[in-house]
């Protein structure tokens, strides 16, 4: 297979999650955004958080919110815009790879954005709640590695 060839298709399956996920984020936003208050609010209350603390925490959480909310609307852009690339008769394998570059760099952004938010977050906390969080994160982490290990024993169930 041609190294065009491949890129291309790379390209195409990438771009069918990132679509999917888009769509999925879109039926799904009012309930994520609902969700993730929910979680915070939970957070809150079980490491034991006072009122100074709690304004703190609000007000990182929302500056979070609208940090990731400019981050989203410049994913959709750029994945608009590949789109409209990988729609196009003859393909710009420049402007492509420019493309997906930015979208790799915006990624990396948001990424860099949620561990600095942690570390903020973790400023605010006293060492008791800090050892709470990570006791909390630990069983979740768990919790959710159980959750893929009985997907994905169903999804071996089903194949046979």
């Amino acid at each position: 297979m041609s190294l065009n060839k491949l890129l291309i298709a790379l390209v195409l399956g990438g771009s069918a999650l990132m679509i999917h996920s888009g769509v999925e984020a879109k039926n799904h936003g009012g309930m994520h955004k609902q969700h993730s208050a929910e979680h915070h609010q939970m957070m809150m209350e079980k490491l034991g958080v006072n009122d100074e603390q709690r304004a703190q925490m609000d007000k990182l959480h929302q500056e979070r919110m609208e940090a990731m909310k400019v981050h989203q609307e410049q994913m959709q852009t750029l994945m608009q815009q590949q789109r409209e690339l990988m729609q196009q008769d003859e393909l710009d394998k420049a402007r492509l790879q420019a493309n997906l570059r930015q979208q790799a760099d915006l990624k990396a952004e948001m990424m860099a954005g949620k561990h600095q938010h942690h570390q903020k977050v973790q400023q605010v906390l006293t060492e008791e709640q800090r050892a709470k969080m990570q006791e909390l994160k630990e069983k979740m982490y768990e919790k959710r590695q159980d959750m893929r290990e009985k997907a994905q024993d169903r999804r071996m169930d089903n194949r046979g």
